[in-house]
């Protein structure tokens, strides 16, 4: 079983039903003009040069693709002007794709995946998941940058996502109770949403119920849910540490997932208000030492006042 396999079908079943609902008001369009005869012989006529001019380009007979050629504009021409007659243009008869760039299809011509897959893959991995995407800050909406040094690491962090994702380094942003690490995270995740990359934002509580989820499956099914949590662009865990502590499951699970990460070069973010003691304590010494692998990841710690005593 692969759930990244499964969400693939399922986007492409969805991309199919687009290109076929665009496509059905064009073919609406042709099955109205075919009833005119001469349009239905002219279309007719019009394929078969088209058929006619492949063969000739197969068998490079110049000759014979310049005389085709110049009757396939003939026959155009005669096209366009029965639509005409009907009040249509050559933009009705261009289907009104949802995605302009990749006409539906889910991959640029450079075979790239477009941003309208990307955006999708995201909506369903956090419906597999079982949660519902967040409404995140965005750095625009900050308004405490002279607070905390904050201005200091906005600039930082927006660096980081202009140069993602060609970066493997992981964040892990400490600090007290309410100096703007969650409000941080939030941001950088939403910039790179608004850059098409599939980002997966869970608080620590969030991401446990899922391990958990993960302890109780078939051993078929642990590699889809862990897979979800591995393949993601970046994965955003809020506020480790205030999670419920679940035997056999919390530790173990977070230092695979953290591993297989950093195994596959897949950032992640964490904010948390513990310091390295607790989180020794809570999570062990081989999650502490992945955490602070200051070759793939930079710790940020934030400190100052409680930016929530400052809302009115």
């Amino acid at each position: 079983m692969n759930d990244y396999n499964k969400l693939y079908s399922e986007i492409e079943k969805i991309l199919k039903v687009r290109r076929q609902n665009a496509q059905n008001s064009v073919n609406f369009l042709q099955e109205r003009l075919f009833k005119n005869p001469e349009y239905l012989r002219t279309f007719n006529e019009y394929n078969s040069v088209r058929f006619e001019i492949s063969k000739a380009k197969y068998l490079q007979d110049e000759t014979l693709i310049k005389t085709l050629e110049e009757k396939e504009k003939l026959l155009i021409k005669s096209l366009k002007a029965i639509r005409k007659e009907y009040g249509l243009t050559d933009k009705d008869f261009t289907p009104k794709y949802e995605c302009q760039l990749c006409s539906d299809t889910g991959r640029l011509e450079d075979g790239k995946r477009c941003k309208c897959f990307k955006k999708l893959l995201s909506q369903l991995t956090f419906e597999t998941l079982g949660f519902e995407s967040k409404k995140l800050p965005t750095f625009k909406k900050a308004i405490y940058k002279d607070v905390n040094d904050l201005e200091k690491i906005y600039d930082k962090m927006n660096k980081f996502c202009q140069k993602f994702p060609d970066t493997d380094k992981n964040i892990v942003i400490g600090g007290s109770v309410g100096t703007g690490k969650s409000f941080l995270a939030g941001c950088i995740a939403s910039e790179l949403i608004a850059r098409d990359f599939n980002v997966i934002y869970l608080s620590a509580c969030e991401l446990n119920s899922v391990l958990l989820k993960y302890h109780v499956a078939p051993i078929d099914e642990k590699g889809a849910i862990l897979e979800l949590l591995t393949d993601c662009d970046l994965l955003v865990i809020d506020d480790l540490g205030s999670e419920p502590i679940y035997k056999n499951v919390t530790e173990e699970y977070l230092l695979l997932l953290v591993s297989e990460r950093m195994n596959k070069r897949n950032p992640f973010i964490i904010t948390t208000n513990l310091e390295q003691d607790q989180l020794l304590d809570r999570y062990g010494d081989r999650t502490l030492s992945r955490l602070n692998d200051k070759k793939h990841g930079v710790f940020i710690k934030i400190n100052g006042e409680d930016l929530r005593r400052k809302r009115k």
